[in-house]
């Protein structure tokens, strides 16, 4: 599945971007790459899908001034899969004996707008599935909850990703970010993953928690960034001044840009075993990961090296603008 041999298949992308967050440093890795995003969707997740989508087309006008590309930039889902009246009250109940410190976003229980309002929905499943069907080949990369992605899937039917390969940062191995096991994404949509994970891809590469966790963006390399003149230098120097890091050793955490590098850069090495993963959507243990090793299309990512690849996200984030 190397990239190098890939940059004839169209990339699109589903996310719950936010300022400068992990979302948004995995966009100005891609769009700094000559095979940018043609699509960009969006989920709620770290906020709504809504708000989402207007970060994302500001980071993507500030991408593509010089450049004659058509992006297009599609609100999608508010609310998780299955959120009929029992099973959203049971969650409420979970994350509201969650400890405080646990990172909720858009999930925190006191957020009425996503529990208990009725807000519509964007188009972007519909504008996903119609991308999928044009498309001679794809790779989708889901990096927020993938509601889009599953109801794409409904509208295509199984066999209608045979073409195309799904790579998901997310998901907990060992332990999780919300829960003991679970991390945030599989949680926030188990049910949408696990019809994502049942879809006939042509190949399904999940990235889990604690490999994305384990590259740290360090105060050199983003002195080096914001002084390059680039889209994302000149993020991150805005950042910079306006919330200064104070005695802090990172910066900003990078989990989405390792699945980005992953499957953007072909000459990253990693390790990854086949065999076949699954979620648990069972409220107690919602959005556990089990995979058993053998035989198939999924693939966990296992191990890489972290300076490695922040040193291909350096390189390739402060490189003058050019065109695809």
């Amino acid at each position: 599945m190397s990239s190098e041999q890939d940059t004839e298949r169209d990339l699109i992308v589903d996310t719950d971007t936010l300022g400068i967050n992990d979302d948004a440093l995995a966009l100005h890795y891609l769009f700094a790459l000559p095979r940018v995003p043609r699509l960009i969707t969006t989920v709620f997740g770290n906020t709504t899908a809504a708000i989402s989508t207007g970060h994302a087309r500001t980071l993507t006008r500030d991408h593509l001034l010089d450049v004659d590309v058509d992006v297009d930039v599609v609100r999608g889902c508010e609310k998780p899969l299955w959120w009929h009246t029992p099973v959203r009250e049971e969650v409420r109940g979970i994350v509201s004996a969650l400890p405080a410190h646990t990172y909720l976003a858009s999930l925190r229980p006191d957020n009425d707008g996503f529990w208990d309002a009725d807000v519509a929905d964007g188009s972007a499943p519909d504008v996903l599935a119609a991308a999928l069907t044009r498309s001679e080949g794809s790779d989708v990369l889901g990096i927020g909850p993938l509601t889009n992605i599953a109801r794409a899937l409904r509208a295509l039917g199984s066999s209608g990703v045979a073409r195309h390969r799904l790579w998901i940062a997310g998901g907990s191995i060992r332990s999780g970010n919300v829960t003991e096991r679970a991390e945030f994404n599989a949680f926030a949509d188990p049910e949408a993953l696990q019809e994502c994970l049942s879809a006939g891809w042509e190949a399904v590469v999940m990235v889990p928690l604690e490999v994305l966790q384990a590259p740290r963006l360090r105060p050199v390399v983003v002195e080096r960034i914001r002084r390059t003149g680039t889209p994302l230098g000149a993020a991150l120097d805005k950042l910079e001044r306006e919330s200064p890091r104070g005695e802090s050793t990172d910066r900003e955490p990078i989990w989405d840009v390792v699945a980005a590098l992953i499957m953007a850069d072909g000459a990253m090495p990693y390790e990854a075993e086949a065999g076949t993963i699954c979620v648990d959507t069972d409220p107690v243990n919602r959005g556990a990961i089990r995979f058993e090793p053998g035989p198939g299309t999924h693939r966990r990512v296992t191990d890489i090296d972290p300076d490695t690849l922040v040193s291909r996200f350096e390189a390739a984030v402060s490189r003058p603008r050019r065109s695809p």
